[in-house]
């Protein structure tokens, strides 16, 4: 793994959403993440195919 990691903030900054938001889609399941000790990390190209695997294309 070679791409820097997102924290809380940086996720919620990219997805335009509170930290409130992505707490809660972590801790529904709702979202790819980690922990490394206490702290929730996201893979970028993961988000990016959690993404486009759940993007509602409009009909």
């Amino acid at each position: 793994m070679h791409e820097p990691l997102w924290n809380v903030a940086a996720l919620a900054a990219f997805l335009g959403k509170p930290t409130s938001w992505v707490y809660d889609d972590h801790v529904k399941e709702n979202i790819p993440s980690f922990r490394i000790g206490q702290q929730l990390r996201f893979s970028p190209s993961e988000i990016l195919r959690w993404m486009a695997s759940n993007c509602r294309e409009a009909a």
